[in-house]
């Protein structure tokens, strides 16, 4: 153990001295919110001689930023300063001289990235109105993270992206702990608020977890879309209009798991769109429902990916999903009317089709056969998780009425009272002292906790969905996947920068006496998570750091005569 200790005092010198070069010319900077513009001038104008921005940004608490134009470049981070009694602090555009407002909040470039944490983000005016598109677009080669954030009422009209990834290879997305709230548009069968964008692989990776999606509208990646690798986990989608979350046709390495999908599709789609190629777009039709699977496009089957439909491993098992009365019955009610013509429900294109758990594009069913693709009813749970009925029935109504505006005006939402929970007012800064102008969303009013006894242990002893409505769950170590790993591995923690505590996770091969520490730079000890026998899985573990001093520290993981080192950065 000594000459271990020694070993990775070396390594982690060799290492720290890196990582303290790196984050000595990225030190802090605490940035005020006034005059307006004040965070979009000092940033893009605080850059290295690479181009790179010269600071991590802080922002205060209980403040609104407004942005006069969007912030553009590479290797963006922004940290909100938060305090045991203020609110985070809120990033808004600005109604500039001429009326225009920014179109992204920040715009990642140059194989860079931007890195989100502890911020209100929200697309709306002081005027009520909502021009702000996207809240972030990315370039190739980029990564967007997102932790611990509450993304608000993006994209009203159009077809934007919250986190735009349009065309932009090789990007990747990482969201850890956020809210994505009112994000919804009133477009027909294809409503936007995708929370990636299409083009042929797109996206390299998306990392989801512990996040809530509360009325929302669109898929995580936008239809067509390529995806190297997607993990989607304890996760909460509540109030879900119009296309399927999950439109993976050209996705190929998928796990979805511990997740709740409440009400998720509730517009269903029309007859036509769903079955008929000529209809709507041959690249996008496809039946409803929660997930929707189809075969492999052919430029995935070449050079340079080389894919095949026995190689495609997607998983999706140990979910909840389920509609509530209101909604299937407002399927019954659309669909008694026989008549199709203009100014009624089924003028589109004929019966309105309720969605399901997997919907298969049609020629494609065969895929449900191949044993990589794990997707099956039976491995999932079809079950009312027991969420506040009063929360249930008011926004159930709502979405009913809204689904019904949709389909008699031609599969169009333009004109209806925009579909948002009622306790958000149509412009969120009314009422709010001039001093502090944040949204009347915050702090959040709804609570995403259920009572639905199978559900609250169905994930190895914990609840499905966001873990972030039980606050009261101390995990410690888990195991997330008990599937054999092809080999050891230890991932970055997430978030980092953390403050006080972050999430670990790493897997094994093989059985045997594991042993997970973290030291500070000095190869000094500090915390021991795991010492114990486990078996060949997947696992997680956190680590709160509120005795240790901000600065940079490593953590190791030994098992097997396999030893694994990452560093990581306490930030208070």
């Amino acid at each position: 153990m000594k000459l271990f200790t020694h070993m990775l005092l070396l390594v982690v010198l060799v290492l720290s001295f890196t990582s303290i070069q790196s984050f000595a010319q990225k030190d802090t900077l605490v940035v005020y919110a006034l005059p307006p513009g004040n965070l979009n001038n000092v940033i893009n104008a605080d850059t290295t001689a690479g181009g790179e921005s010269a600071h991590v940004y802080v922002l205060m608490s209980d403040t609104t930023y407004f942005l006069t134009e969007e912030i553009r470049i590479k290797n963006l981070d922004i940290i909100g300063k938060t305090t045991s009694t203020g609110y985070i602090p809120v990033i808004a555009p600005f109604i500039n001289a001429d009326g225009s407002s920014p179109g992204n909040i920040a715009v990642a470039i140059d194989n860079g990235y931007v890195h989100f944490q502890n911020l209100y983000l929200i697309g709306t005016r002081t005027d009520g109105s909502q021009v702000t598109q996207q809240c972030i677009s990315t370039s190739d080669s980029c990564r967007i993270t997102l932790e611990n954030c509450i993304i608000e009422n993006f994209g009203s009209t159009g077809t934007p992206n919250i986190l735009n990834t349009w065309n932009a290879l090789g990007s990747d997305i990482i969201v850890d702990h956020c809210l994505f709230r009112n994000n919804q548009s009133d477009v027909p069968q294809n409503p936007g608020m995708n929370w990636a964008g299409p083009g042929v692989n797109a996206i390299d990776t998306m990392k989801v977890t512990n996040s809530t999606f509360f009325i929302m509208g669109g898929n995580i990646e936008g239809s067509g879309s390529s995806m190297a690798y997607l993990e989607f986990t304890h996760n909460t989608i509540f109030m879900h209009t119009k296309s399927s979350p999950f439109s993976m046709r050209q996705m190929h390495n998928v796990k979805i798991n511990n997740n709740i999908f409440f009400s998720v599709y509730s517009a269903g789609l029309d007859y036509n769109h769903a079955y008929d190629p000529q209809v709507y777009n041959a690249n996008f039709y496809s039946p409803p429902g929660v997930l929707t699977l189809d075969s492999l496009y052919s430029e995935l089957e070449s050079a340079p990916y080389n894919i095949t439909e026995e190689t495609r491993n997607i998983e999706a098992v140990n979910n909840a999903y389920f509609w509530p009365q209101k909604i299937v019955d407002n399927f019954a009610t659309m669909n008694a009317d026989p008549d199709t013509s203009v100014g009624h429900y089924r003028n589109v294109g004929g019966e309105i089709l309720a969605p399901v758990w997997v919907a298969v594009r049609p020629g494609a069913e065969a895929i449900l056969d191949l044993p990589n693709i794990k997707v099956a009813e039976a491995d999932n749970f079809a079950m009312d998780p027991g969420f506040d009925a009063a929360l249930v029935d008011a926004a159930a109504d709502s979405m009913a009425r809204f689904v019904r505006h949709v389909w008699i005006n031609g599969g169009s939402g333009v004109g209806s009272r925009p579909f948002v929970y009622k306790a958000s007012t149509i412009n969120p800064f009314d009422g709010v002292p001039a001093n502090w102008k944040t949204t009347q969303g915050y702090p959040v009013r709804e609570n995403l906790r259920y009572t639905n006894t199978t559900l609250l242990t169905a994930a190895n002893g914990n609840p499905l969905g966001d873990l972030t409505w039980f606050p009261e769950i101390t995990v410690g170590v888990r195991e997330i996947s008990n599937a054999i790993p092809t080999k050891y591995s230890l991932d970055q923690n997430y978030p980092n920068p953390f403050n006080p505590t972050t999430n670990i996770n790493y897997s094994i091969t093989n059985s045997g006496f594991v042993n997970l520490k973290i030291f500070n730079i000095l190869g000094q000890e500090v915390a021991t998570l795991v010492n114990q026998e486990q078996k060949a899985g997947q696992y997680a573990v956190d680590f709160d750091g509120s005795k240790l001093a901000s600065g940079i520290y490593m953590y190791a993981l030994q098992s097997n005569g396999v030893t694994l080192t990452k560093k990581m950065m306490l930030l208070k």
